[in-house]
């Protein structure tokens, strides 16, 4: 029996602190750099525009539609068990894409990334729950860095998939051999009859949400979807009330820490993933930046996020993460505004670059505090489907980013003032995101448990 996780700086601690570092760190790694690297692969397998959102999308839908039953999975089978299960599809998924000679396979590769992320995710989620103290489980909550063009342009849109594989696949080793194993103290088999109910109804919201920037929010396709992902989760959610073993128990729903976390999350979602997405487009289409100089300019975001994990340490030690979060989102918005501020030509160093600062400070703290809470209050074998519902919440909202700011985006007659419309969009959500969890959080909470 391996020893517990404790205030140890042992070997052993540092190397799990990192490796589930690395697991999140490459499930965002992908998402981000695939859209820098899209018209790259667009042009090299001859997709259409339409055909290319496919790659954002069979990841989205993957992993949105997986999220909750790979937690549950976790609780029952075990932590370790369902992560390095998680990272070796993943890394399947990755060579899959990375050798891609038509669209079908990049296709298949992307869903196969997103079904493994959906495992891995949430189990390592909870169990940097478990890592003691607060201050150590913070700093890996925070290891998420931003980055992209380069490898896109200088060595080619393969090796965005290509060198993730040894990264991913050396984390699933290191899992393997270095975690202990953690389960449910009397664990149920998941309702399979429910699970696949809330993967269809999932999988079929997230399609239906990023189908509208295509088809419109009142397209037949986009209805048809919402309608069936509607009924699908109507027999999840009656399921779930007869089985034995929910894959949502009841009392989660019941956890406020675990509310005002998922209440308060688009906000944070619109702030970071709206401003990653908008501003890449807006300098490569608006501003006239190639990938290179786009990727690079978004290191200040990267910098500034990494530069945020001490301060969300210190403040949550001294401050209730509520109070802590309102004053990273309003921070968000600050930056937000400098973006909204930019002028085409001119004015990434007096706007552009501090925003994406303030930006990357307010996010990473935001996202820390928000991490940190979910399980804060959570009995120790829901921990799995705590950050399932977690992580489901968090990657719709980025479906809901992508197809309210694509949409917000066009509806205006040049490309900088919808980029700029889309940035305003993200600062109003961003500024309810820092008010709600004050609304809906346990009152007299005090400074992160």
């Amino acid at each position: 029996m391996k020893a517990p996780l404790t205030a140890s700086r042992s070997p052993r601690t540092v190397l799990v602190a990192a490796m589930l570092s690395i697991t999140n760190f490459v499930a965002v790694f992908d998402g981000l750099v695939v859209t820098v690297a899209l018209p790259s692969i667009q042009a090299s397998l001859g997709m259409r525009r339409l055909d290319a959102q496919w790659l954002i999308t069979a990841y989205a839908v993957g992993l949105g539609g997986m999220l909750l039953f790979g937690g549950r999975c976790g609780d029952r089978y075990g932590r370790q068990t369902t992560l390095v299960a998680g990272l070796l599809v993943f890394v399947a998924g990755l060579l899959l894409a990375g050798f891609a000679w038509a669209p079908w396979p990049m296709f298949a590769g992307r869903a196969l990334q997103g079904f493994g992320a959906a495992f891995a995710v949430p189990n390592s989620f909870a169990i940097i729950s478990a890592l003691r103290p607060a201050e150590r489980r913070n700093r890996v909550f925070a290891a998420v860095a931003v980055a992209g063009g380069l490898v896109t342009q200088g060595l080619g849109w393969r090796f965005v998939f290509l060198l993730t594989v040894p990264v991913a696949a050396a984390a699933a080793v290191v899992a393997a051999k270095v975690l202990d194993e953690a389960r449910a103290a009397a664990p149920a088999e998941p309702d399979l009859l429910a699970a696949g109910l809330s993967v269809a109804g999932l999988a079929l919201l997230v399609l239906a949400i990023t189908d509208v920037e295509r088809a419109g929010p009142l397209g037949r396709e986009t209805l048809s979807a919402f309608g069936l992902a509607a009924a699908a989760l109507v027999g999840f959610a009656l399921r779930e009330r007869r089985t034995a073993a929910p894959l949502v128990p009841v009392r989660l729903l019941r956890d406020r820490a675990l509310r005002a976390a998922v209440g308060g999350l688009p906000g944070f979602v619109f702030a970071y993933d709206g401003t990653v997405f908008v501003g890449l487009l807006f300098l490569q289409q608006a501003a006239g930046f190639g990938p290179v100089e786009a990727g690079l300019a978004f290191g200040p975001l990267g910098v500034a996020v990494l530069a945020g994990s001490p301060v969300a340490g210190f403040l949550l030690r001294r401050l209730r993460w509520t109070v802590v979060v309102a004053g990273a989102q309003l921070t968000c918005v600050a930056g937000l505004v400098l973006l909204v501020r930019v002028p085409v030509t001119g004015g990434y160093s007096t706007h552009f670059l501090p925003g994406l600062v303030l930006i990357g400070l307010g996010a990473a703290v935001s996202a820390i505090a928000f991490n940190g809470a979910a399980g804060s209050e959570a009995d120790p074998r829901d921990q799995g489907s705590v950050y399932g519902i977690y992580e489901t919440a968090k990657y719709l909202s980025g479906a809901i980013v992508v197809a309210t700011l694509a949409t917000a985006a066009a509806t205006r007659a040049t490309a900088a003032d919808g980029y700029r419309l889309a940035f305003a969009v993200s600062a109003v959500i961003a500024l309810v995101g820092g008010v709600v969890p004050l609304l809906l959080a346990r009152r007299g909470t005090g400074a992160m448990p």
